[in-house]
C-alpha cells in the first residue's frame, strides 16, 4: 500500500512500524512491509526517525519515468526483516540532464552509506543532492557528460569506452600530481600515498588514497570504477532470461548466491514454487560455493600478510569443491546454473557421493586451519585490535555479512528473512564481539563449519523428481518487486520495476561489498601503513560486484 505522509512524521513512524503488525503476506510477495510517499523536504526527517529506531539504509536508487524521477529508499533492521520503502518524486519540469535542475536533499549526514549511493545516482541520473559534501562522480570519469541510466541515453559511439578509460587515467594522474605537489610544499610531515590499483592486495582494480603522517594513517579514501561494466543498463535491454549470465559475473567467486537471489525474485513475482529436488540442489550448490568463496578469501588474505602455507591448503580444498560444482554445472567460476522455478539441468549420479567423500577430509582440514592460523601468535599480533568497526558505524554504512557479525550482530538473511530450505535446517550464526580484523577472520572460519553442517544434513536427502517447471512465463507482471538473500559477503538485494514487457524497466543491484568497502573510511585512521593491507583484506570485497 502507498501512504502519503502529510502528518507528524515521528508519530506516524512510531504508529506504523511495529513488530506485531507486520504485513507478512505483503512481505512474502514483494519483500516490502509497506511503502510510503514523502515530499523532498520530509525525507531527512524520515531518515532521522528510521536511524533513531535502529534502521539502516539498505539501498537507494532512482527510476526514470516520463514525468518524473523517482528516488527509492529501502530501510531495514538487523533484528529480523522490517524492510520499508520510502519514495520521493523529483519533477522533470524545466530541466535537462546535467544542468543541475533536478534536486533532492542529501542523507549523507544521517546515513554514511548515502554518500556513495547518492554519488552513484548523481552520475547515472543527473540528480543533485543538496548538502552532499563530496558530490563528484564515483564510477565514471569526472569529465563525463553522460547519464547512462536515463531512458534517453541510448549508448555511445564505438570506441568510447576506451576514451572513457583514458580520461579516467588522465584525471587520476592529474589528481595525484596535485596532491604530490601539495605534500612537497607543506612544512609538516603529512603526505598522500596511493595504495593500488597496481598493488597485489587491491587486485588490480581498486585504489585507496592514503593521507599519512609518517607511517600513521590519518584517513583513507577508496576509489572505485576501474572495472565498471554497467550491468544495470545491460539488463534493461535484455530479456529476463537473458539476464541470467549477469548473475555469475557480479560476485564471480560466490555466483551461486547471486543465482539464488535472482531465482527468488522471479519466483516471488511470478508465483512459482520450485520442486523439492530443486530446493535441495540449490542449497547444496550455494553452501559449497560459500565455502569455496571463504577459502579463496582466507588463502589470499593470509598471503597478503606473508603466510604462504595456508594459501596452498586453501586452494587444495577449494579445487575439490570446484571439481564437484563443475561435475554438475560444467562451470568452475561464473556459474549460470539456476533457472526460474528450477535449475538448468539435473545433477549427475556421482554428485552426492563426491560431496560425501569431501566432507570428512574437509572437516579434518578445518582442525588443521585452526591450529595453523588462529593459534599463531604472529597472526594474532597482526590482526587483534586492528581495523575496529563499531556497531554504530556499521549501522550508518549499512554493513552486512561476516563484517557485521564480527561486531556481535547475528544478522543473516538465511534465518532473519528465511528462504528455500533454510528454515528447516539446523545451523548457527557465528558472531564475535571485538569487530576487528581477527574477529572478521574468525567469523568466516566458523561459517565454513556451519556450511559444512548444512551440506551434511542435505546430501543424503536429495529427493527424486523434476528439476524444472514445465511452463514459466517469459515476462514479469507489471509492478515493483524486491528480493534479498545472504551471499558470502552479506546482503544481496534486487529491486525490480516491471512494465509488463519482456525486459526489466529498471533493475537495481544492491551488492554487499559496495557498502562494506565504504566503511573502511572509519577503520583506517590511526593504523600503520603496513596494517592497511590487513584491514582491507579482512572486509573480503569483490570488486566486480562494487563496479557493477
Amino acid at each position: 500500500m502507498s501512504i502519503t505522509v502529510e502528518r507528524n512524521m515521528k508519530q506516524w513512524l512510531l504508529d506504523t512500524i511495529k513488530p506485531d503488525e507486520f504485513a507478512e503476506k505483503d512481505l512474502k510477495k514483494n519483500g516490502i512491509l509497506f511503502e510510503a510517499l514523502a515530499r523532498p523536504d520530509q525525507i531527512q526527517s524520515v531518515a532521522r526517525e528510521f536511524l533513531a529506531q535502529r534502521y539502516f539504509l539498505e539501498s537507494l536508487t532512482a527510476v526514470d519515468f516520463a514525468e518524473c524521477l523517482e528516488l527509492v529508499y529501502h530501510f531495514n533492521r538487523w533484528d529480523g526483516c522490517r524492510r520499508v520503502c520510502v519514495k520521493v518524486l523529483v519533477p522533470k519540469e524545466g530541466g535537462v540532464p546535467g544542468n543541475g535542475a533536478w534536486h533532492a536533499p542529501t542523507l549523507s549526514s544521517i546515513f554514511k552509506s548515502a554518500n556513495w549511493f547518492e554519488r552513484e545516482i548523481h552520475e547515472m541520473f543527473g540528480i543533485v543532492f543538496d548538502g552532499h559534501p563530496h558530490l563528484k562522480r564515483l564510477l565514471l570519469p569526472e569529465s563525463s557528460t553522460i547519464f547512462p541510466l536515463l531512458k534517453s541515453f541510448k549508448g555511445e559511439p564505438k570506441g568510447s569506452d576506451v576514451a572513457q578509460s583514458l580520461k579516467l587515467i588522465e584525471e587520476d594522474a592529474k589528481e595525484f600530481r596535485v596532491q604530490e605537489a601539495q605534500s612537497l610544499t607543506k612544512k609538516d610531515k603529512d603526505y598522500y600515498l596511493n595504495l593500488g590499483p597496481q598493488h597485489p592486495s587491491t587486485h588490480g582494480v581498486l585504489r585507496v588514497l592514503l593521507h599519512l603522517s609518517g607511517e600513521r594513517v590519518l584517513d583513507g579514501e577508496p576509489i572505485i570504477g576501474y572495472s565498471h561494466r554497467h550491468h544495470e543498463k545491460m539488463m534493461e535491454i535484455q530479456t529476463y532470461f537473458g539476464c541470467w549470465p549477469n548473475m555469475g559475473r557480479l560476485d564471480y567467486v560466490g555466483a551461486m548466491s547471486y543465482n539464488m537471489g535472482y531465482a527468488l525474485l522471479a519466483e516471488k513475482a511470478l508465483g512459482l514454487v520450485p520442486p523439492p529436488r530443486v530446493e535441495h540442489i540449490r542449497v547444496l550448490m550455494t553452501e559449497l560455493n560459500r565455502i569455496s568463496s571463504h577459502l579463496l578469501w582466507m588463502g589470499t588474505f593470509l598471503l597478503d600478510l606473508g603466510a604462504f602455507t595456508p594459501f596452498f591448503y586453501c586452494f587444495d580444498d577449494r579445487e575439490q569443491i570446484l571439481d564437484i560444482l563443475e561435475m554438475a554445472t560444467g562451470e568452475r567460476l561464473t556459474y549460470d546454473y539456476f533457472r526460474f522455478g528450477g535449475v538448468d539441468h539435473d545433477i549427475p549420479q556421482e554428485f552426492a557421493p563426491a560431496i560425501k567423500a569431501f566432507i570428512p577430509g574437509f572437516r579434518k582440514r578445518l582442525a588443521d586451519y585452526d591450529k595453523l592460523i588462529r593459534r599463531n601468535i604472529i597472526f594474532e599480533k597482526r590482526t587483534k585490535g586492528l581495523g575496529v568497526l563499531t556497531k554504530e558505524s556499521a549501522l550508518s554504512y549499512g554493513v552486512t555479512g561476516p563484517s557485521l557479525r564480527a561486531a556481535g550482530v547475528a544478522y543473516d538473511l538465511r534465518r532473519d528473512e528465511p528462504y528455500s530450505l533454510y528454515p528447516e535446517l539446523d545451523f548457527n550464526i557465528p558472531t564475535a564481539t571485538d569487530s576487528d580484523v581477527y574477529s572478521r577472520y574468525w567469523v568466516r572460519f566458523r561459517e565454513m563449519e556451519e556450511s559444512l553442517k548444512i551440506i551434511s544434513q542435505l546430501v543424503d536427502k536429495i529427493p527424486a523428481g523434476e528439476t524444472k517447471l514445465a511452463r514459466v512465463p517469459k515476462n514479469f507482471p507489471k509492478g515493483e518487486y524486491y528480493s534479498a538473500c545472504e551471499s558470502a559477503r552479506g546482503l544481496f538485494g534486487m529491486h525490480l520495476v516491471s512494465d509488463g514487457s519482456l525486459n526489466p524497466y529498471r533493475f537495481k543491484l544492491r551488492t554487499p561489498s559496495f557498502s562494506n568497502l565504504n566503511s573502511i573510511i572509519d577503520m583506517l585512521p590511526g593504523c600503520l601503513i603496513s596494517d592497511v593491507v590487513a584491514v582491507l583484506g579482512s572486509i573480503d570485497i569483490v570488486l566486480p560486484e562494487i563496479d557493477r
